[in-house]
């Protein structure tokens, strides 16, 4: 896959994710969602009659398929959680207000695919193919003369401009490959903006979505830049720890036992930490739920609490002496009482 340079997401929380990796496909959507509206249903056409007319382009008519304003009357297709409007609206939204795709956000791109490919089974009464229009088997002439020369209806499949349609009207006929005798053979336009392989659109939605599945899995995060929370729980990764036992041992970073805070958040929020294997702790302290791997992360909006939470977890338990003092963390580290030393009788006479 042909990698595309760096792109930086910050999320409303103040997180910022630098992503590495091909991320195009909102772009093609957008690039798929103006070809569809540039082609109107006159080019289409499905303009359909005066004073009830069709939905101006391809896109708009995709919306609507299958709604109850546009089912013909003989039409079994009449709940309207059975068209494409729903699908396409959950989509819109996805490719337009994600920013981060977390691991629910593929797990719903995965559904996008699975409810498109419906609209394309043979059985499906949704499959643009197999939308049925019924026309004389046999005619001669054009317009006001024309002639039904056999009047036994046949069917046809996908758009309804075909060859007798053209001759009555006396209006274009639509391509042949809009619409066949038999199921699940033509492709019409309503077809072509969702599986793409078309004279109007070669590339479709799901192509695009297809598309997103495999770049989304791809991805990896080469930075990570957050407020931690549940900081503890990252103390074990080797490149944060090395940072922390290097702060222990500045005791220029303490004023007898306790931590200079300032001091240590300004360190620590300096610092870029190489994840390793740990990638989902990362993310799970940065409180997102991630697919990807994460390469390196650092600090933002550190507290003293929090930082004295790191300290006392890599320092753990035991008292810790730092330049002969105790270390000391509020609630967090235990500090040894210092056994009183009673005076001597000198000491007491000379006070006296």
């Amino acid at each position: 896959m042909t990698k595309t340079k760096k792109s930086m997401i910050k999320l409303p929380n103040g997180t910022t994710v630098e992503l590495d990796g091909q991320f195009d496909f909102k772009a093609k959507y957008a690039n798929w969602v103006t070809e569809c509206e540039g082609i109107s249903s006159a080019k289409m056409l499905s303009e359909g009659k005066a004073g009830n007319p069709k939905p101006a382009n391809l896109y708009l008519q995709l919306e609507q398929h299958v709604t109850d304003a546009w089912v013909r009357n003989n039409s079994s297709n009449k709940g309207k959680n059975q068209g494409a409007f729903r699908l396409l609206a959950d989509i819109d939204k996805s490719m337009k207000q994600r920013e981060l795709y977390d691991t629910k956000d593929i797990k719903e791109i995965k559904s996008f695919i699975r409810k498109i490919n419906r609209y394309n089974r043979a059985d499906s009464s949704v499959n643009p193919s197999n939308i049925i229009f019924h026309r004389p088997t046999s005619f001669t002439g054009k317009g006001e003369e024309i002639e039904i020369t056999e009047d036994e209806p046949i069917e046809i499949y996908g758009h309804y401009a075909d060859d007798y349609f053209a001759a009555k009207y006396e209006k274009k006929q639509a391509p042949s490959s809009w619409y066949d005798r038999q199921k699940n053979t033509s492709n019409p336009p309503l077809k072509q903006a969702l599986f793409g392989k078309g004279d109007l659109i070669k590339v479709g939605l799901l192509d695009i979505l297809e598309e997103a599945e495999v770049q989304l899995e791809n991805m990896k995060i080469t930075h990570l830049n957050f407020q931690p929370a549940r900081i503890s729980n990252l103390a074990g990764i080797p490149s944060l720890r090395k940072r922390v036992l290097e702060i222990l041992r500045n005791k220029d970073l303490f004023n007898k036992g306790t931590p200079k805070y300032k001091a240590i958040i300004r360190f620590l929020e300096s610092q870029r930490f190489v994840v390793g294997s740990k990638s989902k702790a990362v993310a799970n302290s940065a409180e997102l739920s991630l697919p990807y791997g994460i390469e390196t992360f650092s600090f933002q909006k550190l507290t003293s609490s929090t930082v004295g939470t790191l300290l006392a977890a890599v320092v753990g338990k035991t008292p810790k002496k730092i330049d002969g003092y105790y270390l000391n963390i509020r609630g967090k580290t235990v500090v040894p009482k210092t056994p009183e030393v009673k005076k001597s009788w000198i000491e007491q006479l000379w006070r006296d």
